[in-house]
């Protein structure tokens, strides 16, 4: 298989979903993004880690757990090259119009409480919850930079289609399931 198309996000959360520990995205849409809003082209990406915007302070006590056990998430790779190694597929997307959903996502991602509800209220209230299906692909990507990929926008168009080699899931069949379905249902008001 081949995608063609890279979902920007901070190494370390890149680094969570690659363990098993994350299984949601927030997102909101960045400077870049048409009219500001996040939009989903597609249902199955690359993920880029990128250090563009990423803050310690930004993170819960396991994303904090997490960077003190891995200080290299800290430091920002050559800018020459980044690995690609995780596709994600979007198993699930729920529009959050309501604060108090933001509790639901605790559980399932490392941003704080405090991050969720600025990426919330930043512009007009309202966040994009993407529940994503994370795999190991066996042929991982390494790729250059470009003017094109720079910058505060959450997709990124490949110069060319990379092949991902076989994909391992993540976590196991089974306790994805688990995981989502319990997500899906917390967030109903």
């Amino acid at each position: 298989m081949t995608l063609q198309l890279a979902l920007k996000e901070w190494n370390v959360v890149c680094a969570a979903i690659g363990q098993g520990q994350q299984i949601v995205l927030a997102r909101k849409g960045g400077i870049s993004e048409p009219e500001g809003e996040f939009e989903l082209p597609k249902h199955r990406f690359w993920l880029y880690p990128t250090f563009f915007h990423e803050a310690s302070a930004k993170l819960n006590p396991r994303g904090m757990e997490l960077l003190k056990a891995h200080p290299e998430f800290t430091q920002p790779a050559p800018a020459s090259s980044v690995l690609l190694n995780l596709v994600c597929e979007v198993a699930a997307a729920v529009y959050l119009q309501d604060e108090r959903q933001l509790a639901a996502l605790a559980a399932e991602q490392i941003l704080n409480d405090e991050a969720l509800s600025m990426r919330f209220s930043y512009r007009q209230p309202g966040l994009h919850a993407l529940v994503i299906r994370a795999y190991a692909a066996s042929s991982p990507a390494t790729l250059t930079p470009t003017a094109a990929m720079a910058g505060c926008k959450s997709w990124v168009e490949l110069e060319v289609p990379l092949e991902t080699g076989s994909l391992s899931p993540i976590l196991a069949d089974d306790e994805f399931e688990t995981r989502k379905n319990l997500l899906l249902s917390s967030l109903t008001l």
